[in-house]
């Protein structure tokens, strides 16, 4: 399809990668009402249910702004998303997390932002266009300016993965030094970003996984070794202080039978099959189980942990995961390369005029 790249804003940086944007950036040339964009037109594969097309640019409404979009990410929930799994009506342009340059006129025109829209490319209560296109308009209060020290590519790949570790590590179970907390899925992009968090606020972290990521001390191969066994073991019979269960299913109960007395717990996923726990398991030993369903989040919130992360990347005490980006064109081989697992490498679609890159090191 030809190329809507015309409606533009001289608020493009000259790499898309480097984000070494202008600081004279000014507000969209309002004549031009297409973007390129990627829509949901269906639900199943991503080859069945994706197209890359001319959609219309989104009006930000009172209170919100217009973000041109440099790197935007793709994640586990935008395959769910497309699966037809999270009810959203079609069509609709999915994605959530960003980064790029706000460019409607007001006090934030020009400035670098990064950031997750908890419910972006959905419909729970408000319909949100997602960031999968040329622009996207969220509230005004979701803005977090993006780390200098991070490209644009490197910025939309923390995202999501990044806040839900953020959230239940520091905010729900507000992780101390010296915890042992329990990881399982730790080679997933929410099990590094939290092992890495974990290491941050001093407390000792156990990997379970089918493999093992690097950096990671204590590992259990949840392959060939009993996950509940391993950890008594590691803990000196104590059992962890805090799971964070990025998997579900059959790794739910063991991980909840590592918990200590009065141990916290926080999960993500069911899992693809149902489970049954013994309800003795829970209250005999005060455990605290909760999950974390983030697309009720408020945004304004999310913006705040994206502002906290922002001297944390500066400072090189947290690290961006190695990425992949393809053009938005591509889209279809970056979602099915989310399906196919991509071994702790985040795929990120580049919205704007730029090439597809190899994977990226971590700093």
């Amino acid at each position: 399809m030809p190329s809507f790249g015309a409606f533009c804003s001289s608020a493009r940086s000259p790499n898309p990668n480097k984000g070494e944007s202008s600081s004279m950036a000014t507000e969209v040339d309002i004549d031009q009402q297409e973007m390129d964009a990627v829509v949901i037109q269906a639900s199943g594969s991503p080859a069945e249910s994706l197209a890359y097309r001319a959609e219309p640019v989104p009006q930000p409404g009172p209170g919100e702004v217009l973000v041109e979009v440099h790197a935007a990410a793709v994640n586990p929930l935008d395959i769910a998303n497309i699966q037809g799994l999270l009810g959203t009506p079609l069509p609709m342009i999915p994605g959530t997390d960003f980064a790029g340059i706000v460019v409607s006129a007001g006090d934030h025109v020009g400035e670098e932002v990064w950031g997750s829209g908890p419910a972006l490319g959905m419909n729970l209560g408000v319909k949100r266009s997602g960031t999968h296109a040329r622009f996207v308009a969220i509230p005004e209060t979701w803005l977090s300016r993006k780390p200098e020290s991070l490209t644009m590519a490197e910025a939309a790949a923390v995202g999501r993965s990044h806040w839900a570790a953020w959230e239940t590590l520091i905010n729900m179970m507000e992780i101390t030094p010296g915890e042992t907390i329990l990881i399982t899925g730790g080679g997933g992009m929410v099990g590094k970003a939290a092992l890495d968090i974990a290491r941050w606020r001093g407390a000792d972290a156990i990997i379970a996984a089918r493999h093992r990521p690097d950096g990671a001390e204590q590992f259990i191969d949840t392959r060939s070794t009993d996950i509940h066994e391993a950890a008594l073991e590691l803990t000196g019979g104590r059992g962890a202080d805090l799971v964070l269960d990025t998997v579900g299913g059959a790794l739910f109960v063991p991980a909840l039978r590592s918990l200590r007395y009065d141990g916290r717990m926080v999960g993500l996923h069911g899992g693809a099959e149902p489970v049954s726990v013994d309800l003795n398991e829970i209250y005999s030993r005060q455990l605290h189980v909760t999950g974390l369903a983030t697309v009720f989040w408020d945004g304004a919130h999310v913006a705040g942990v994206f502002d906290q992360f922002r001297a944390l990347f500066d400072r090189g005490i947290l690290a961006p995961p190695p990425v992949k980006t393809w053009p938005l064109e591509q889209s279809v081989d970056a979602y099915q390369a989310v399906i196919d697992g991509s071994s702790g490498i985040k795929q990120v679609l580049l919205p704007i005029d730029g090439p597809a890159q190899d994977v990226h090191g971590e700093r």
